[in-house]
């Protein structure tokens, strides 16, 4: 049957299928996303399962029709059908990303690979692509947000990639030696760089996403990740320095008298009951930071932005860059095989 069907599996209708898959799952990516992280009324975290998708500002139940991935959001244009309260934008996000990581998963398994796997491993590769896609998502969005990777994800998860990568047709010792070294080459990094600086580095968190990387991708995507997460944190580092640098030296026109300040409205999203603003929490952090180390009125140097000072968790870098590595392996395979390697 598998192979009646192979004709089907790289057609618009099986893309179609992978991206409707990956809205799905990013649905359910923002329950998780918004629930296991602990809370000072929840310390473990909330369950995924109950209560239902609800509105936190009236209570009210999420209808089935107006759960609807993607389309629910556009439709109801990001608010509460009854108390009309904003839901964020990251529902919206989230399940894009996810679904267009389906997509691109779909393409890297069942399409590179056609002229070398038959279809039903093919789709089992799809299969644990997709997984790790969700789960990078999900890491990644929580870091952000509470820059914390919570062990209750990764621990588990060295334990299924690992056993996932079996599937896939990688050797027993490639999951096992890639675990130990994601884990243990960031560890000694931040080490030492603890013990020269006495400042914290890697957090053993991003020893242990890189543990779930390396159980999967083995050594070869834990060196990828680290390279590709420090370039992509480079970059995007560097675009939030020079933002910070540009609102802290305001245009004359643009200049407003303090007790002029905008109203900030939170959001409220059906799964997030003290959602607001992460761009408006990082701000304040960062003004409370400078308030507290430089003290009022004062004339430093160290007032200006600079990328040291910039916090941002290296954890969705490290995400993106095993993605990415994820994703391009099968057709470097591909064309190392074409070439006669």
């Amino acid at each position: 049957m598998l192979h009646e069907l192979e004709p089907l599996a790289t057609s618009p209708v099986a893309y179609a299928f992978a991206v409707l898959l990956g809205l799905l799952w990013g649905s359910f990516a923002n329950v998780c996303i918004y629930r296991w992280p602990p809370t000072e009324e929840f310390p473990e975290g909330r369950s995924v399962v109950k209560p239902g998708s609800h509105c936190f500002a009236c209570k009210t139940p999420i209808r089935w029709y107006d759960n609807v991935p993607l389309l629910s959001w556009l439709w109801l244009r990001g608010a509460c059908r009854t108390c009309r309260a904003p839901f964020s934008a990251r529902y919206l996000i989230v399940e894009a990303l996810t679904g267009l990581l389906f997509g691109l998963a779909w393409f890297a398994t069942v399409e590179v690979g056609i002229l070398f796997e038959p279809l039903d491993l093919r789709l089992v590769r799809f299969a644990v692509y997709a997984a790790f896609c969700f789960l990078m998502v999900v890491i990644s969005f929580i870091d952000i947000d509470h820059k914390l990777i919570l062990n209750k994800v990764t621990y588990p998860s060295v334990v299924i990639f690992y056993g996932l990568g079996l599937l896939v047709g990688r050797t027993w010792y490639a999951g096992l030696i890639g675990a130990a070294f994601g884990y243990g080459l960031p560890w000694v990094i931040g080490e030492v760089y603890y013990r020269v600086t006495g400042r914290e580095g890697l957090g053993l968190g991003d020893s242990m996403l890189l543990a779930v990387i390396g159980a999967l991708l083995g050594w070869q995507g834990v060196v990828a990740a680290l390279f590709g997460g420090s370039v992509v944190g480079s970059v995007i580092g560097i675009a939030v320095l020079l933002v910070a640098r540009r609102a802290e030296t305001p245009d004359e026109g643009d200049a407003r008298p303090s007790d002029a300040t905008p109203d900030a409205t939170p959001d409220h999203g059906p799964d997030d009951p003290d959602a607001h603003d992460a761009a408006s929490d990082a701000a304040s952090d960062a003004a409370s930071d400078a308030a507290s180390e430089d003290g009022v009125g004062g004339e430093h140097d160290d007032d200006e932005a600079s990328l040291m000072r910039t916090e941002l968790p290296f954890g969705p870098f490290l995400a993106i860059a095993a993605v990415f590595y994820l994703l391009a392996e099968p057709w470097i395979v591909l064309q190392f095989r074409l070439v006669g390697g």
